[in-house]
């Protein structure tokens, strides 16, 4: 390691940069190889960087978010029954009722996956970037809202 090499370290680690210090050899190798001009290296330790902040900010959403399983829409059995509106769970999948800011209320019989459903669209928000859903049972830190009336998944028939 030369004295720029430690010099360089130092300095991306006094910035915070730890996402360019993390991928710095690899990249250095690149650029030695000819793979990279100077242009382009520094662009992809820059892009290095974005996407270490991306994650990290994505796991402390998820982590705050305190879900009880970590589940996606994609994951969900829409076949489990013929009666699961599945187009209308996509459909909230979109989540242009939270960008408009509607809640959205399930209800149906035990067992057909609401509380799925409810953690995907959690994880789908999450992975917006958008805070953390409030929890029922947890005053709105935001302070009282108005609650109008989402979108409701129909009760499957007995």
């Amino acid at each position: 390691m030369s004295v720029m090499d430690s010099a360089l370290r130092e300095s991306l680690k006094s910035l915070r940069l730890s996402g360019m210090l993390e991928t710095l050899d690899a990249r250095l190798a690149q650029a030695h190889g000819g793979e990279l001009g100077h242009l382009d290296f520094l662009q992809v330790l820059c892009q290095d960087e974005i996407t270490r902040r991306e994650t990290v900010a994505f796991q402390r959403r998820l982590t705050r978010a305190k879900f009880e399983q970590q589940v996606t829409l994609e994951e969900f059995d829409f076949t489990a029954s013929s009666k699961l509106p599945a187009a209308q769970i996509r459909d909230l999948g979109a989540l242009r009722w939270l960008h408009s800011g509607e809640s959205v209320i399930l209800f149906g019989p035990v067992g057909v996956g609401k509380t799925h459903v409810a953690q995907a669209l959690g994880h789908l928000a999450v992975r917006q970037g958008r805070p953390r859903p409030v929890r029922q049972d947890q005053p709105d830190p935001r302070g009282p809202r108005r609650r109008s009336r989402g979108p409701h998944l129909g009760q499957a028939d007995p």
